[in-house]
């Protein structure tokens, strides 16, 4: 009788790296595992910070309230003063109310006067017009803060109006400003933000005249509240 060979115990292949059947890692693998690593880390820091570079630009969100009122320099008053024989200092902060156009109010303060300021209105916005013949731009600096119901729009809340020494009146030019990308289309109550008008004088004309702030276009000047811009 034919006696069975001895059964050879059955062996499993091995992998192709070695013994557990599983590719070794290499240095190269790790490499690039460490790099994926390193740029999901990358992305996931410049997306925040690119989140608030463009809040940052664009004046960032309007409903965020402000701690703080205007940084007027002066004096704040409860009721805005009205006439020229009732001028305030730049930097006193008054009140503006338009019922028409808003619900609320702003307490706002004229603080600075730029009286040679094409070049930057220049560098704000290329198609801003140039100064003609004889001309330049000066800019007006508001700092502001609203009181309200619902939101206000910044464009149309108060119409600003320089008013030269010889009489002249001079009203916005409506050219784009340093501050107009950092300025929201609207804010909320408690809100603050700065504002910059600008307009197109004679370059010969000395420093000095009122701003003169109303609560729409139209309204009688004599009226509003006048500002000294010395």
């Amino acid at each position: 009788m034919d006696q069975s060979s001895p059964r050879t115990p059955r062996t499993e292949p091995m992998g192709i790296g070695g013994p557990d059947g599983q590719r070794p890692r290499s240095s190269r693998t790790s490499f690039y595992v460490g790099i994926g690593c390193v740029a999901v880390i990358l992305g996931l820091v410049l997306g925040v910070g690119g989140f608030f570079g463009v809040r940052a630009v664009t004046g960032g969100d309007p409903t965020q309230t402000a701690t703080t009122d205007p940084a007027g320099t002066g004096e704040s008053l409860e009721v805005a003063p009205e006439g020229k024989e009732a001028a305030v200092p730049l930097g006193t902060s008054f009140p503006v109310v338009s019922p028409d156009e808003f619900t609320g109010e702003v307490q706002v303060a004229v603080t600075e006067m730029d009286w040679d300021a094409t070049a930057e209105v220049a560098e704000a916005n290329e198609y801003n017009d140039l100064p003609g013949s004889g001309e330049k731009y000066v800019l007006a600096t508001m700092e502001a803060a609203f009181h309200g119901e619902g939101t206000l729009s910044t464009t149309f809340w108060v119409s600003v109006t320089y008013v030269a020494e010889d009489g002249a009146e001079y009203g916005n030019s409506y050219a784009i400003t340093p501050l107009a990308s950092q300025l929201p289309w609207e804010v909320s109550d408690g809100t603050s933000f700065s504002q910059q008008t600008a307009f197109l004088i004679p370059q010969d004309a000395p420093e000095g005249g009122h701003i003169v702030l109303t609560p729409t276009s139209g309204v009688d000047l004599a009226t509003g509240t006048w500002v000294t811009a010395a």
